[in-house]
């Protein structure tokens, strides 16, 4: 299972909304057109009620939003770059400039941890982290992976 496999051109996009619940509401809507969900409001609310739960602000300013649902059959990453930073109650207190969201099928929590892990792992690489917050085109964030 590899990032690359899961981070394209079409699924990363940027976003300019002022807040967390606006920032997520885009993401569904795009993941939704990439056809990836069969019933965004459902998803959307998996996202929100698993972000009630503790943020997936996970400091750096980066946020890895996620939801597992018996309705998606395969897992995907929609990749938001924030055009402005935006509040998301990260674990070190900075706002947040990309999100990741995942979504992927209800029973599948070992292939998550390992996208999860993968993501991490180039997001607390100084060196990527520089990049793919100042990637101008999704081509160029898709590229780091």
């Amino acid at each position: 299972m590899e990032i690359k496999d899961y981070i394209t051109d079409q699924s990363v996009f940027h976003i300019d909304k002022p807040d967390k619940l606006g920032v997520m509401a885009e993401l569904v809507k795009h993941a939704l057109t990439l056809g990836k969900v069969s019933d965004p409001e459902d998803f959307r609310q998996a996202v929100l009620e698993r972000e009630a739960l503790v943020s997936t602000g996970i400091g750096l300013g980066v946020a890895i939003p996620h939801a597992r649902l018996t309705c998606i059959s395969d897992f995907f990453i929609v990749v938001g770059i924030l055009k402005s930073p935006v509040d998301w109650d990260a674990i070190d207190h900075k706002p947040v400039s990309i999100v990741f969201l995942i979504g992927g099928p209800e029973y599948s929590h070992g292939a998550y941890l390992q996208l999860l892990a993968r993501i991490i792992t180039v997001v607390k690489n100084d060196g990527k982290l520089d990049k793919l917050m100042k990637a101008g085109t999704a081509g160029d964030l898709a590229a780091l992976f």
